[in-house]
C-alpha cells in the first residue's frame, strides 16, 4: 500500500514539473552540427536551399543574410508539436521563433531566440468564446515540447547537404 502512495506521488510531482514556469534564458538555445567535408559558403548556399524547401517563402523568412561572414537570420512558425490528447486541444497553435544560423567551415550553429505561442480566437458552443493569443513560452512543458523540433532542423540541414552531394551526378 506504501508503493502505491509513493508512486502516485512521485507520478504527480513529475507532473507538475512540466508546469514549472520557465525563465527568459531558457527560451533561447543553440546546437552545433558537424557538416564534415562542407565550407562555409556551401553550408550557406545549402541552407538557404533548405528554407526555401521547408518555409513558405525564403524571401520572407530570411531577415539578415551575410555570405562572407557566414551568417543568416530568419524568423519562422511551425506548427506546435503536440501528441496524444493535447492535439485536440493544441491543433492549432503556432510557434513563431527567430533562427540564427553561423557559419564555419565543416560545421554550423543554430540558435533559437524569441520562441513564442499563438492561437486565433474560438468558439465553442460548451464553453463559449476564448480569446486568441500571441505571446511568449512560459511553461516549461512547452519548451520541451519546442526544442527537439526546433534542433531537429540541424540534422535536416546536414541530411540535405548530403543528398544534394549525391544527387549532383544527375
Amino acid at each position: 500500500m506504501i508503493r502505491i502512495i509513493v508512486m502516485v506521488l512521485v507520478v504527480m510531482m513529475s507532473g507538475c514539473a512540466g508546469m514549472q514556469p520557465i525563465q527568459e534564458t531558457d527560451r533561447t538555445f543553440d546546437g552545433v552540427f558537424e557538416a564534415p567535408g562542407f565550407s562555409r559558403d556551401k553550408i550557406f548556399t545549402s541552407t538557404k536551399i533548405w528554407i526555401a524547401e521547408n518555409f513558405r517563402s525564403a524571401k520572407s523568412v530570411i531577415e539578415y543574410e551575410n555570405k562572407e561572414e557566414g551568417t543568416l537570420i530568419g524568423n519562422g512558425i511551425i506548427p506546435y508539436p503536440c501528441s496524444g490528447l493535447e492535439c485536440i486541444a493544441k491543433a492549432d497553435w503556432k510557434v513563431p521563433f527567430t533562427m540564427r544560423i553561423d557559419m564555419k567551415d565543416n560545421k554550423f550553429k543554430l540558435t533559437f531566440s524569441n520562441i513564442r505561442l499563438s492561437w486565433p480566437p474560438s468558439y465553442n458552443t460548451t464553453f463559449g468564446a476564448s480569446s486568441g493569443h500571441d505571446g511568449p513560452v512560459s511553461l516549461q512543458s512547452d519548451i520541451d515540447a519546442i526544442k527537439p523540433k526546433l534542433l531537429d532542423f540541424g540534422n535536416q540541414i546536414v541530411g540535405s547537404m548530403n543528398t544534394s552531394k549525391k544527387s549532383s551526378d544527375w
